[in-house]
């Protein structure tokens, strides 16, 4: 009888990923608040990690990887590039917006599927379970999903900031925008529907 153990596994497992995604958001929204502040220098690391992100996939091809992803990831960085001529502003419903966002998850899918899959598992028998650094074949995939597949793209998520949200002000007698992130802009919409929906109590004191 495993039941109380399944049971405790399953809801602390639950729980766990509760407060890991709660992390990770808290970490987005931190590094929202950075790229804000400093959007020159998040745009010169953007253009320099898809530039060499994108030459290192062709490079990928003579460890064994196969050539349709390796270029199919190419081909993504490419289009990732036309997002910096504006940055950090974009139109959130633009076809470059859009053509880039499904891109990014038909990316992240074709990988997906290539690490599930026997050809992947042959690779593995060919060339080590472990590697050079003695790591997992876990590690190894998450490693690579998030250098060649998630790091750039996030960086844009939460980096980009939608024209129609930001606030226009004055600055030298020029009128001028405000900036603000999407992912930021959609956390406080969060926040003040929850204010909105538990109202915090303030405490009188006599």
């Amino acid at each position: 009888m495993t039941i109380i153990f399944n049971a405790i596994t399953f809801i602390g497992g639950w729980v766990a990923v509760g407060i890991l995604a709660l992390s990770v958001s808290a970490g987005l929204y931190l590094a929202c608040e950075l790229a804000e502040e400093y959007s020159f220098i998040v745009k010169r690391y953007l253009k320099i990690s898809t530039i060499t992100l994108a030459v290192t996939f062709l490079f990928l091809t003579i460890d064994g990887l196969p050539i349709t992803n390796c270029f199919f990831g190419t081909f993504c960085y490419v289009c990732y590039l036309p997002l910096l001529s504006t940055f950090p502003f974009v139109q959130p419903l633009g076809f470059q917006t859009i053509g880039a966002a499904v891109l990014s998850i038909a990316h992240h899918v074709l990988w997906f599927n290539y690490f599930t899959s026997e050809m992947f598992r042959l690779y593995l028998t060919h060339h080590g379970t472990s590697g050079i650094f003695g790591m997992s074949p876990a590690m190894r995939v998450m490693g690579f999903l998030f250098v060649f597949v998630w790091l750039v793209p996030l960086g844009f998520f939460i980096s980009l900031t939608s024209v129609e949200e930001s606030l226009p002000f004055a600055s030298g007698g020029q009128q001028q925008r405000k900036k603000k992130g999407l992912f930021k802009g959609f956390v406080d919409s969060l926040l003040e529907r929850k204010d909105e929906m538990f109202p915090a109590r303030v405490k009188r004191y006599q």
